[in-house]
């Protein structure tokens, strides 16, 4: 009498299991993978608390980013930085930059500046209009807060002087808050800079990197 066979208990389940359990580590680190991934992307997006979201604020580098009219000039001083304005009887020597905000948020423009009024402010579409000014003839710090509209995603900031005045001078200009950092080359709504933007300033490379200005 030929003997019966009977099949090997647990192989064929053995290696099912063993699939299984592979499947199950390769679906796992996928999902791990996914969420760091995912976790990644949502913290590159996500806005900082407090952000310097001014180019250039001390007119030590290029591109330049601020759009001038007028007569203004960068001082010749190494190491020291700082440009003029120089206005007329037509034109108070106005400099501005696009900045990218949030809705409902507050920031804190500053500035210093020196010369017979010098003038610092926002200006949006949701009626963020704020400003300061200074005549004093020494460096000398101004501020103003600004609170943002339900509907206000970008401003304009802005410094120049008083029609038919003297000369006046800035060296910093900060605006700071709850944001997204700005790229090399500033908001996409901000002016493209070239070479008559600003003191000598050259047009963008492709790459955009920042050339400081020792």
């Amino acid at each position: 009498m030929r003997a019966t066979v009977q099949p090997r208990p647990g192989r064929r389940h053995g290696r099912l299991s063993v699939g299984l359990a592979v499947s199950a580590l390769v679906a796992a680190a996928s999902t791990v993978g996914l969420a760091s991934s995912a976790g990644f992307a949502a913290g590159a997006a996500d806005p900082q608390p407090h952000a310097e979201l001014i180019l250039n604020g001390g007119f030590d580098s290029y591109p330049w980013i601020w759009k001038c009219d007028g007569t203004v000039g960068s001082s010749s001083i190494p190491h020291d930085h700082y440009v003029t304005g120089r206005p007329t009887a037509d034109n108070n020597a106005r400099c501005t930059q696009r900045v990218r905000v949030l809705p409902n948020s507050t920031y804190l423009l500053s500035a210093t500046v020196r010369g017979p009024f010098a003038f610092v402010g926002v200006t949006g579409a949701g009626g963020e209009d704020a400003s300061t000014w200074s005549s004093r003839s020494d460096w000398n710090t101004l501020s103003v807060q600004v609170d943002t509209g339900p509907d206000t995603t970008g401003l304009t900031v802005y410094f120049h002087g008083w029609y038919e005045q003297s000369a006046y001078d800035v060296r910093r200009v900060s605006f700071s808050g709850p944001g997204y950092p700005p790229p090399p080359c500033g908001e996409p709504e901000s002016p493209t800079p070239t070479g008559t933007d600003g003191p000598g300033s050259p047009s963008p490379t492709p790459t955009c990197q920042r050339t400081y200005i020792p």
